[in-house]
């Protein structure tokens, strides 16, 4: 049987820092994972960037800069992608599979919307290679991938404070199937 779990949460609230949690718990328990991770650049205390990392290596490129009203269509966006990274993490995620757990953090705006972005991960997913799937994605858009993932179980991320319980909720998940 195969599982979508949805982490869902506010910007900040600690999505990518389970995940990151998450993926030391399953390496310790010898649970092959893989997908793309999204951890933040920091500069001088401050998100200047976003790194898209390949789970199965560790190889990391940089996705995004910080770059308020850089898109015409949509000014409130901050974050301007290199489209050459976005190639690259599509290839990365068409690769992931078969896994036990693949992991997308995230999915959005560009995926959701303009079909753009990591869109690899929706003809990955639909394939089914995997026994669990980790979805990052924020609130605003959770009823868009409900959409697309209706039977998938929904994870809300309130507050970093919370980071070890929720790990270990999401642990939990996927050691029941």
């Amino acid at each position: 049987m195969r599982q979508v779990i949805l982490l869902t949460g506010e910007t900040g609230s600690g999505k990518t820092t389970v995940v990151i949690n998450l993926l030391a718990e399953l390496n310790k328990l010898g649970i092959k994972t893989s997908g793309i991770l999204s951890p933040a650049r920091i500069e001088n205390g401050r998100k200047t960037g976003i790194y898209a990392l390949e789970i199965a290596t560790g190889v990391k490129e940089l996705l995004a800069i910080h770059q308020p009203g850089w898109d015409v269509e949509n000014p409130v966006r901050e974050w301007k992608m290199d489209p050459e990274v976005l190639k690259w993490g599509n290839n990365v995620i068409r690769n992931s599979a078969p896994t036990d757990v693949l992991i997308i953090d995230e999915l959005g705006f560009l995926e959701f919307e303009k079909n753009l972005g990591w869109v690899s991960a929706f003809n990955t997913l639909d394939k089914g290679e995997y026994k669990s799937a980790i979805i990052v994605v924020r609130k605003g858009l959770l009823e868009k991938a409900l959409e697309k993932f209706e039977n998938a179980t929904v994870i809300t991320i309130e507050n970093i404070s919370q980071t070890v319980e929720n790990t270990r909720i999401v642990v939990s998940q996927i050691l029941a199937i």
